[in-house]
């Protein structure tokens, strides 16, 4: 307490000491800048890796098992090809799954194998090994793993991109023709729904939108007209469609909404204008606010009443159009199919009843796409980068791929529809697959086509825990397990550091964070540094004061300690300083990368490899470090000082005083 009392007494900033505060003042700050961009650097550095390993990781797993050549070249997968009750084609690991018997052949029906045929692998019961029940049986064998077998294919993706013109009125389509892998949509993940993007308003009216038309050219090669579907189908399909949405409030799609009379409350006197062309009544508007207007609009049972100025009132025809002036939001009560009960309120009067969709759309609400809808078009969710150039949930279209009949190669044309996007991470990790039922990828790859792929990277199971730096441990556990049921030759495990698409950027990314880190070490060295001339000066500055204590009886040791807890205060200062601006910082971040990207003239950080929204979040391995490293480094840095002021011998301090 004595060492600690005294150094304390000489840190604080006294008027005859300005040069040795200065000094202080401006170590404190150089140590505090340098430990704030260590602390933000390694905090957004770890954030982004976080966030795209999360992403990574979801859509492709953190452990993926796929066949080895073993497997292909085996009995167990070869048999299928040559057995009637196996229809004479081979099995993808989710049908090897299901398969009532591991051995489909019966020598009686299928006739003779050739003479090369592989050797049945049996076990020590005489049974036919299973690979595939073996590996979900060691799957589920070890608690917290989340599996599911999937299936890569290929094929030309089409899609139809109707839509509205609202400045004219028209209606025009566009196409989008693409080839695509398509992946097995992983249902099994337990933090998909991270990655799909929620559907919004806008998506919810284009589907309404395109419910109301005819999707008999949508598989066509070069339709030219766009029809309307019949009445009694469009409205199937909306009910269809509401049935899965919840509507909370609608919205004119234009500001000269037709009001509905049965909205109008009876015996309710409403301001309104009776627009009249050669003597009959056009149409009638009603503003949105009372604005003394004398002409008032008045409904009666079913009929509809204009009373004058001078107190006359007289009957319109009910199908005379009532134009609301202005947007109005009618909240929704109920729905029942494609009907509303709504409220609303204009000029301080209510508006209630039940309507339709008809010159309206939604203002808020939400709604999901069902995997399969009533004309058997299937779901299929798509990397947002289409989204980005102007693919719609909704939009319909199909998927071409070939097979080869006895003359020719026959195209089939699978009717699809876009039931939603995922964020697939950054763009340089990945083939931004389209995510499609098993029954897309078992029937593509069942068939002979053009598009093929590598059987052992094409099939497999994914395999997701909850920690995914636990990897290798979960490899190795795995790798043991299989080994001991004997099949160890048919399956490589991967964790997500081997895929060949993510594995050199993984290792770059640990570089540059290493090679920063070390960086930013010397930096804070060289900053630590400073102590040293402030002590220094410390030092002689306080020459009789060492040598008063010296002769007191304080030992070298106290007197050293004295000034290293000098360097260390200040270390710790600093840290506590260079913390609380590095907090500040990552709090505002997006605001300090949106003023950069405004002075730059174009974005800062670009969304593809950062993400929409930089990570805010301080990282605790980067906290640990500064908070230990740099009260150390200071330590040091105050060693060379502390050394020098203790071996002062307090005669010759007090003689040449």
């Amino acid at each position: 307490m004595f060492e600690l009392s005294i150094a304390l007494k000489y840190l604080i900033p006294r008027r005859r000491q300005l040069s040795v505060s200065l000094i202080a003042l401006m170590s404190v700050t150089v140590i505090s800048l340098v430990v704030w961009l260590l602390l933000v650097f390694l905090s957004v550095t770890e954030g982004i890796e976080r966030n795209w390993l999360t992403k990574l990781t979801t859509l492709n797993a953190p452990l993926r098992i796929t066949p080895t050549n073993a497997y292909f070249s085996s009995y167990y997968y070869q048999i299928d090809g040559m057995c009637a009750e196996a229809n004479y084609t081979p099995k993808n690991i989710a049908q090897k799954r299901l398969a009532s018997t591991s051995d489909p052949y019966h020598p009686d029906e299928d006739g003779q194998l050739p003479v090369r045929f592989p050797m049945p692998d049996r076990d020590a019961s005489g049974n036919l090994r299973d690979p595939v029940k073996g590996l979900f049986r060691v799957l589920e064998s070890h608690p917290g793993l989340a599996y599911q077998d999937f299936e890569l294919s290929g094929a030309l993706l089409r899609l139809q991109l109707l839509r509205p013109d609202r400045a004219t009125g028209k209606e025009g389509q566009s196409y989008l023709t693409q080839v695509s892998y398509l992946a097995t949509y992983p249902n099994q993940c337990p933090s998909l729904d991270a990655l799909l993007t929620k559907p919004t308003v806008q998506d919810l009216n284009h589907v309404l939108y395109l419910a109301t038309h005819a999707t008999e050219n949508v598989r066509q090669d070069t339709p030219s007209l766009v029809h309307l579907a019949d009445e009694k189908i469009a409205k199937t399909r909306i009910e269809e469609i509401l049935k899965t949405a919840r509507v909370e409030m609608l919205k004119p799609k234009h500001p000269f909404w037709q009001l509905p009379p049965e909205l109008l409350p009876e015996n309710v006197p409403f301001e309104a204008t009776v627009q009249v062309r050669e003597g009959t009544i056009t149409r009638i508007d009603i503003p949105l606010e009372k604005q003394g207007r004398s002409e008032q609009l008045i409904r009666k049972g079913n009929q509809l009443h204009v009373m004058e100025a001078s107190g006359n009132t007289h009957p319109v025809p009910l199908n005379t159009p009532l134009l609301l002036l202005g947007q109005v939001l009618l909240q929704v009560e109920r729905q029942e199919g494609a009907l509303f009960h709504v409220h609303s309120e204009i000029q301080e009067r209510s508006l209630k009843g039940r309507i339709g969709l008809e010159g309206l759309e939604v203002a808020c609400g939400e709604f999901s796409l069902p995997s399969v809808n009533s004309e058997n078009e299937i779901g299929v969710v798509l990397a947002k980068s289409f989204a980005d150039h102007g693919v719609c949930i909704g939009d319909r279209g199909y998927l071409s791929y070939s097979s080869a009949t006895a003359t020719s190669m026959q195209e089939h044309r699978l009717p699809v529809f876009v039931s939603g996007f995922y964020d697939p991470g950054v763009l340089s990790i990945g083939n931004k697959p389209i995510l499609v039922p098993p029954s897309i990828t078992e029937t593509i790859n069942g068939s002979t086509t053009s598009f093929t792929l590598d059987k052992s990277e094409s099939n497999g199971v994914l395999v997701w825990f909850d920690e995914i730096r636990s990897a290798p441990e979960v490899k190795r556990a795995l790798q043991a397990a299989l080994e001991e049921e004997g099949l160890g030759g048919y399956w490589k495990v991967s964790t997500y550091q081997e895929y060949d698409f993510a594995k050199d950027l993984i290792q770059q990314f640990q570089s540059d964070k290493l090679l920063f880190s070390l960086v930013g070490i010397l930096i804070l060295l060289v900053a630590c540094c400073n102590i040293i001339s402030l002590l220094v000066l410390l030092v002689n500055d306080k020459k009789k004061e060492i040598g008063t204590l010296q002769a007191m009886g304080a030992s070298r040791l106290s007197i050293a300690a004295i000034f290293g807890i000098c360097g260390t205060a200040m270390g710790v200062l600093s840290s506590l300083v260079g913390t609380g601006a590095a907090l500040l910082t990552l709090r505002h971040i997006d605001s300090i990368a949106a003023t950069l990207s405004y002075f730059q003239g174009h974005e800062a950080f670009n969304a593809a490899f950062f993400g929409s929204n930089l990570p805010s979040t301080l990282s605790q391995s980067a906290f640990f470090f500064i908070l230990v490293a740099t009260p150390l480094l200071s330590l040091l840095a105050g060693l060379i000082p502390a050394v020098k002021a203790c071996f002062l011998r307090p005669s010759a301090i007090l003689r040449s005083e």
